[in-house]
């Protein structure tokens, strides 16, 4: 199903949230965003894969909410502080959801459109062979594969919502890459329960990414930019 047109999901936006967990907020301007259902790039080692599933009009709202739901600010910065991580510059201004990490090496805290934008965009300055841009050196291949999906009391993790007029929606963020050291694969799942309105009545997984390294099978061996 096809995302609603801006001017149809600013009606339905119209009216604020009912809820949101302690200290999250949502990013509107993005909620408002027309997304597509899908993408797919996978000619060439640059490749991603996009795919967003929606029940019914409503669930398409309320998709853009659940992508749009950022954990609180300071929250991020205490752990990141605590546990000696690197942000970047770009952390300044923006909604986080990473306090881990610099370009390609940053671990989703949250999958959030802002996420999703972020290895998208790695993805297509690699596919260009624009490596300046991205402060980091060549890699020799980058996998993006974002699926999500919403719908009325659907089953997640076992937990059924007891609550009939609800939706679950089920966010998950799979990147990886190869730098000529290391692969690197970083996974993550998000599931929101909204209120048909527009309320964020819980979200479930943000910090518990999944992260594996593993020895690159191109070691030794420097790509350079064309």
């Amino acid at each position: 199903m096809r995302c609603l047109p801006p001017w149809l999901l600013l009606l339905f936006l119209a009216v604020p949230s009912a809820a949101m967990p302690p200290g999250y907020f949502l990013d509107r301007t993005q909620a408002l965003e027309a997304r597509p259902a899908s993408r797919e790039e996978t000619n060439g080692e640059f490749t991603l894969s996009i795919q967003r599933d929606c029940s019914d009009s409503i669930a398409v709202r309320l998709l853009g909410i659940a992508e749009s739901a950022y954990p609180p600010r300071n929250t991020l910065i205490d752990l990141a502080l605590e546990k000696g991580f690197e942000m970047g510059s770009d952390s300044a201004g923006v909604p986080l959801w990473w306090c881990d990490g610099l370009g390609e090496r940053r671990i989703p805290y949250a999958v959030t459109a802002g996420a999703l934008r972020h290895y998208t965009r790695l993805t297509e300055l690699h596919r260009e062979g624009n490596v300046r841009e991205t402060e980091a050196h060549p890699l020799f291949w980058s996998k993006l594969i974002y699926r999500a999906r919403i719908a009325p009391r659907v089953l997640i993790g076992g937990r059924k919502t007891s609550d009939s007029n609800v939706y679950v929606a089920l966010l998950e963020l799979d990147w990886s890459y190869d730098d000529g050291v290391f692969e690197q694969h970083a996974r993550a799942q998000r599931s929101v329960t909204l209120t048909p309105e527009g309320g964020v009545l819980a979200i479930w997984g943000d910090g518990d990414a999944e992260e594996e390294t593993f020895i690159s099978n191109h070691t030794g061996i420097r790509r350079m930019p064309k």
